[in-house]
């Protein structure tokens, strides 16, 4: 169903066995969060996100951490993924296509977006700590491939180089964020338009 979110603001509730989340965004926001997921460093990330996409997110997810940081992780990608996707709507007017070079001290990240509607990650990241503030470093993977697929994105997260894997990984972020803030703006050339030939970016249809 065609839908149109004029206002591109979204609320998401989730709450499995592993997971109670509730985040809240605004597209059309200036950067101000408020972030508990009980993983500190995954907080500086989320807020750097927030901080440099000018979204606002609202996010707050009680997990299994006497496990791991994976449940946790991964369904706050999947709900932050279908809150950005349910505010963008019908994708009316957006550019939908936007990258950049991203550098942080001794690291190059780069980040390629289509706010398709089809869901597909390529992460060329290698990170040299196995752990990071008792974060498995494999598991950021996981928080990207899962908000890619609930946003619907097309995303290619790759790092250059790079030796500090705080950076790298913030590099990352950071560079989501700028990518994905110019993807969602709203082009004043195509306003009224949907960017596709298709006239739909409902995934394949």
């Amino acid at each position: 169903m065609t839908k149109f979110n004029e206002n591109r603001i979204a609320l998401i509730k989730r709450k499995t066995n592993e997971t109670n989340i509730e985040v809240k965004v605004n597209l059309d926001g200036d950067g101000k969060n408020f972030i508990d997921t009980g993983l500190p460093f995954f907080d500086h990330m989320l807020e750097q996100l927030s901080k440099h996409s000018l979204i606002d997110i609202q996010l707050k997810c009680i997990g299994d951490l006497q496990i791991d940081a994976h449940h946790t992780m991964e369904d706050i990608g999947w709900a932050l993924g279908k809150a950005i996707n349910d505010a963008l709507g019908n994708k009316r007017g957006i550019k939908r296509y936007s990258f950049n070079y991203l550098p942080m001290d001794e690291c190059l990240t780069r980040c390629c977006i289509d706010v398709s509607g089809r869901p597909w990650l390529i992460w060329n990241v290698f990170l040299p700590g196995i752990t990071i503030k008792k974060i498995e470093t494999e598991i950021f993977r996981e928080f990207f491939q899962s908000l890619s697929q609930a946003a619907g994105f097309t995303l290619h997260v790759e790092n250059l180089y790079g030796t500090n894997t705080h950076h790298i990984l913030e590099s990352c972020f950071k560079s989501l964020a700028i990518s994905l803030r110019e993807a969602i703006k709203i082009d004043p050339q195509n306003s009224n338009n949907i960017p596709s030939t298709k006239g739909t970016l409902f995934g394949s249809n």
